[in-house]
């Protein structure tokens, strides 16, 4: 009689994902054995614990893929399935199972196999050790007393954790990784989701796809370069293509590649050569989001502009994770040079492609000075599109969680609920459960006072200069004009005592308290368009709206003139001397009354811009200044030199949706 298998792969709620890692799992049991098992439909979306027990209580065996945004709920559900059937045989996999998982097991009995590495040959092998075993005491470790009795011949199963006949814990060595990935069989190609996706025809579903295996790098903070032992191996390429087939066919819109390093190989050139075209042709997939390759080179940036410059992923993430080398060398980063960094986001701006950056904080290394040069020095380097900081997010097998290397850095953690940005506020789970993240909130370069103190500064960067970037117009001209650094301009208005900067200054450092407290990352802030609660980035989207209910962008902009008062006076005086040759005399562009009006322009464009963005929707607006302030803004943006000059022009939006690039014309 076949034995039946239940997968339980639940998705976070960022998108539908098909369950690709147990559908891996059961493509290659079909394979091998299609006449040994007969399979339940997987479970990927959350409902009521019991509901979802009663959907399972058919198998005898249960595998569970879990991650930081699944493991409370999987847990949940394994302890139901085992109050319901003990003698269900409960399996835990995938990166959030710990490589040594004695103090794991002894906390939640429910699960009573743990499986580390690639699962295809363990997952066989241990049912077919189930299987012979599943009429006497089941332990899947046939180096037990009870299993080498039933079965002398059989061999350890490798890779797999958990308790004895005994009760006593065992943990085989790992097996050896496969080299010939060929071998294993496409779930998306055998048919495997089939039944899933009919049993919800109205998702729109995600792809994880899978173009090789490996890592060669040794992060810190991350359990990828570990998990596979460096060695990167490859896919069949016809296979890929095969899949990529598949995908426009059945109209996905998206598709993530967990690759670590997509672009290591030449062919992967020749992949996204082939989504383009598929893309072209028939729409889909609609996009495809990789990871680039660590080191620069000419294929990646090949890659990076062929799939932007297609649509199929409109923006190019640039890694640095930090720019301090203690920092980086206490996290094993070897970063590519602030120089091949500059270089390629200039070759992306070129061609008109968007770039971000990745920063991490909370580090081991990393002071708050450190941070604060470094972000400051990715704007002054050209990233004018966008920071993403990460908080550092303690993973179970991460070098980083090793208890030694937490001690030496003195990493002082919390455990925060789990959200996702731009995401609704959900009601309260019906189970009571809450995913969490262990977050590094101090360490013993960066105390818990200086922590906030960062955390309050990228929130002060993105209010100013990113988005909405209040000021962004006004102090990228005040740096490229005046060559103020930014960072100073930044902590001016962080450390300013005017009523409404110490007020906004006084709510960030509250938020950045409030998370070393174990309050989410992200704020919830009410949104406009859906009548409710959103899940935002940072601080800064709830300061914003607070501003702008309250009325206060009108006494936000009077403070900043204010306080940048003496920048202007301080660029004028260069603009004069590069410009008429003497200082204000009353013909020169430059005098005190032009001079007056070009800040005046400056401050009442950043004023417009941030109503435009607040009012995406509002069409035929239209404003006329003295300066050409918004050409240079823009020639800034481009890295092209566009002269400051007093033209009277008229810019307007004719348009609805977002500003970024308003018309102009001289009057």
């Amino acid at each position: 009689m076949p034995l039946t298998i239940g997968w339980v792969q639940y998705n976070s709620d960022y998108a539908a994902y098909l369950p690709y890692a147990v559908g891996l799992l059961q493509a290659y049991l079909t394979h091998h054995a299609p006449e040994n098992y007969r399979f339940l439909i997987p479970r990927v979306f959350a409902a009521p614990i019991a509901e979802e027990a009663q959907t399972l209580l058919a198998a005898d065996v249960v595998g569970f893929s879990c991650y930081v945004w699944n493991i409370e709920r999987s847990l949940a559900l394994a302890a139901e399935l085992k109050r319901l059937r003990p003698d269900i045989l409960i399996v835990f996999g995938g990166p959030q199972v710990p490589d040594v998982p004695r103090d794991f097991l002894a906390r939640y009995p429910q699960v009573d196999v743990c499986c580390r590495g690639e699962g295809e040959d363990t997952f066989l092998a241990l049912l077919k050790a189930y299987e012979r075993s599943r009429h006497t005491d089941f332990s899947p470790n046939p180096m037990s007393e009870a299993m080498s009795e039933a079965t002398p011949d059989a061999t350890p199963v490798a890779g797999i954790a958990g308790r004895d006949s005994h009760g006593l814990f065992y943990q085989n060595p790992p097996g050896p990784r496969r080299k010939d990935l060929e071998v294993l069989p496409s779930p998306y190609l055998m048919g495997t989701f089939d039944a899933l996706m009919a049993a919800h025809p109205q998702v729109a579903w995600s792809i994880l796809w899978e173009t090789n295996r490996g890592c060669p790098f040794t992060c810190g903070f991350c359990d990828w370069g570990s998990a596979t032992a460096a060695k990167v191996n490859r896919f069949d390429t016809d296979r890929l293509k095969a899949e990529l087939d598949w995908f426009a066919a059945q109209k996905i819109g998206y598709i993530f590649c967990c690759d670590a390093n997509f672009g290591i190989f030449p062919r992967d050139l020749e992949l996204a050569e082939y989504a383009v075209a598929l893309h072209q042709r028939t729409g889909f997939p609609g996009a495809l989001a990789v990871q680039n390759a660590k080191n620069v080179s000419g294929r990646t940036f090949a890659i990076q502009c062929l799939l932007a410059e297609s649509g199929l992923d409109s923006h190019v993430t640039l890694s640095l994770q930090s720019l301090y080398p203690p920092a980086l060398e206490a996290s094993g980063r070897a970063n590519i040079s602030l120089e091949d960094f500059e270089r390629l986001q200039s070759q992306l701006r070129e061609r008109r492609i968007h770039t971000y950056t990745d920063l991490i904080l909370s580090l081991p290394g990393e002071t708050l000075d450190s941070f604060i040069s470094g972000y400051s020095e990715v704007i002054e380097r050209g990233q004018y599109h966008a920071i993403n900081v990460y908080v550092l997010d303690m993973l179970p097998n991460a070098p980083m969680a090793d208890p030694a290397f937490r001690a030496h850095h003195g990493l002082q953690t919390v455990r925060v609920p789990s959200v996702n940005f731009h995401r609704p506020v959900k009601a309260k789970d019906p189970d009571g459960i809450v995913e969490w993240q262990e977050l590094v909130v101090a360490t013993n370069t960066l105390p818990a006072a200086d922590w906030a103190r960062a955390r309050a500064f990228i929130w002060w960067a993105e209010l100013l200069f990113f988005k909405p970037g209040l000021l962004r117009i006004p102090l990228l001209l005040l740096h490229r004009l005046g060559q103020l650094p930014i960072k100073d301009l930044l902590l001016h208005f962080m450390q300013a005592e005017t009523p409404l900067m110490a007020t906004i200054d006084r709510y960030f450092m509250a938020r950045a308290k409030s998370i070393q407290q174990g309050q989410p990352v992200y704020t919830a802030v009410s949104e406009h368009i859906s009548g409710g609660p959103m899940h935002w980035k940072g601080a800064y989207d709830g300061m914003l709206q607070l501003l702008i209910q309250d009325q206060q962008l009108g006494a936000f902009y009077i403070e900043a003139e204010f306080l940048l008062k003496g920048a202007f006076e301080h660029v004028s005086v260069q603009l004069a001397q590069k410009g008429a040759g003497t200082l204000f005399t009353p013909d020169s562009p430059y005098s005190p009354p032009q001079v007056h009006t070009l800040w005046q322009d400056v401050l009442f464009l950043s004023a417009s811009y941030a109503h435009l963005l607040h009012e995406q929707d509002l069409p035929g607006v239209s404003y006329t200044t003295h300066w050409n302030v918004w050409d240079v803004y823009q020639g800034i943006l481009d890295h092209q030199e566009v002269p400051l000059a007093p033209l009277q022009q008229r810019y307007y939006k004719p348009w609805q949706g977002e500003p970024w690039r308003l018309r102009s014309e001289r009057v």
